[in-house]
């Protein structure tokens, strides 16, 4: 049964300020990952609860599907998914169909491929998914799923960052592969920091797939590191509240995640979103108003709970 689980959930002892005569509001989800036809006729169900909300833009923030083999199945379901939502949709890819699909019982596909497939359906040249797409500026070369736009004083920005320890797997090719995307996703971070100077934005919004381990309190060398690094010390300096929406641990929650070994916070101006992911099935309507001082407000929609709800 459709519910409404939390409205105006503000992270830490913020308070919720008052709607603004025309805040923007966007949906956020992710993590589909039930496999089999009932599961697709639910994941389309749930496009159609989006367009109830009537968000001025969707992004779906990774992972089209599971643990199961690798297939071009998973990624033209997602397609119908998609093109089922009314306004824009802008895709942020995951581990599990491209990173993971060299993995024993995934398929013996070489994950760049897959990749690149990903990109040819899910990754327009310029614009965004969805019944009316919107025009996206794309990172150039080799990682255009990293885009950028601005609504309402608000800048907005996805990297390809996914789950698996940002796809770093012990081979050569994977680490080369890293390399690559680490240098182009930091370059683009910062881009996003300067549009947010010269344009004198409100606030930040940055949409990626993976956990990067916020709770890694000694900021071990993980393939996140230099991302929490950008994040916490020169997105201070932008003196703007930055919100971190990811997927990928199946948890929904609204935190101030960047703490210090006695539990305080590091970085008090990055709030991280993490969205419903399987077996659960909702989506995070976002409401980002400048007359509240931490901008962002939440309104949690779960379509469908843990088996047996």
């Amino acid at each position: 049964m459709f519910k409404a689980l939390l409205s105006g959930i503000c992270a830490g002892a913020v308070l919720c300020a008052s709607v603004s005569a025309e805040p923007l509001r966007f949906a956020v989800f992710g993590d589909i990952q039930e496999e089999t036809a009932e599961g697709h006729a639910k994941d389309l169900a749930l496009a159609e609860r989006i367009n109830e909300a009537n968000p001025e833009f969707t992004v779906f923030v990774g992972d089209i599907q599971g643990g199961g083999p690798c297939t071009d199945q998973q990624r033209e379901e997602a397609v119908e998914v998609y093109s089922r939502i009314n306004g824009p949709l802008v895709f942020v890819p995951g581990d599990n169909a491209w990173t993971d699909c060299k993995l024993k019982g995934k398929g013996d596909w070489h994950p760049l491929e897959r990749l690149e497939k990903l990109r040819e359906a899910l990754v327009p040249k310029g614009k965004s998914l969805g019944k009316n797409p919107m025009p996206l500026v794309q990172q150039k070369g080799e990682y255009r799923e990293n885009a950028r736009w601005m609504r309402k004083g608000i800048v907005f920005v996805t990297l390809h960052m996914p789950g698996g320890n940002n796809g770093l797997y012990p081979d050569r090719y994977a680490f080369e592969e890293y390399e690559r995307r680490n240098k182009a996703n930091l370059e683009w971070l910062q881009a996003a920091y300067d549009e947010v100077k010269s344009k004198n934005a409100k606030g930040l919004v940055v949409l990626f797939h993976g956990n990067p381990g916020w709770d890694d309190i000694y900021w071990r060398a993980t393939a996140y590191r230099d991302f929490k690094s950008l994040l916490a010390n020169e997105g201070e300096e932008l003196s703007v509240p930055i919100l971190a929406v990811h997927g990928d641990s199946h948890i929904f929650r609204v935190d101030k995640p960047l703490k210090f070994k006695d539990g305080r916070t590091r970085a008090n101006h990055v709030t991280r979103l993490e969205v419903f992911g399987s077996p659960e099935r909702g989506y995070v309507l976002v409401t980002a108003d400048e007359n509240n001082p931490e901008i962002f407000s939440f309104s949690a929609v779960e379509v469908e709970g843990h088996p047996g709800q």
